[in-house]
């Protein structure tokens, strides 16, 4: 990567947290109602919907961000996830951004240092994957 390779601002950013909470509100929901199948049938024990989102926003943001360096929000705007240095970050930094991701509080990050909590705590940014 190149450093002069400039990251991404707020509005992509935003529209990365729109097209992700979608998906990941449309998978959690699926996966809900599989739960709940067993739930009424084999007597499982029942938990609320907002356990099933949050892991799954966990798994979403760890998976894809590992494999790919990329949720599918990313994919179509075209950006990637690189460590500071600019190279692909190592897993336990793809942990903790997917854990501090899944907080609702990362955000305010942006408020006092121009990015996300998730990008300072896991030392990561954003960046365009191409012109």
């Amino acid at each position: 990567m190149n450093p002069t390779t400039p990251t991404i601002g707020e509005g992509t950013r935003i529209m990365h947290f729109l097209i992700d909470t979608i998906f990941i509100c449309i998978l959690s929901y699926f996966i809900y109602g599989w739960y709940n199948f067993y739930v009424f049938f084999w007597h499982f024990m029942p938990f609320r919907y907002g356990y099933f989102f949050f892991a799954t926003t966990w798994v979403y943001t760890f998976l894809f961000e590992l494999i790919f360096c990329q949720t599918p929000a990313k994919m179509f705007t075209h950006t990637k996830v690189v460590s500071t240095n600019g190279k692909r970050p190592n897993p336990v930094q793809f942990f903790i951004r997917a854990t501090l991701r899944t907080l609702l509080i990362t955000m305010f990050g942006m408020a006092w240092n121009d990015q996300p909590l998730h990008d300072s705590f896991s030392k990561t940014k954003l960046v365009a994957t191409r012109k």
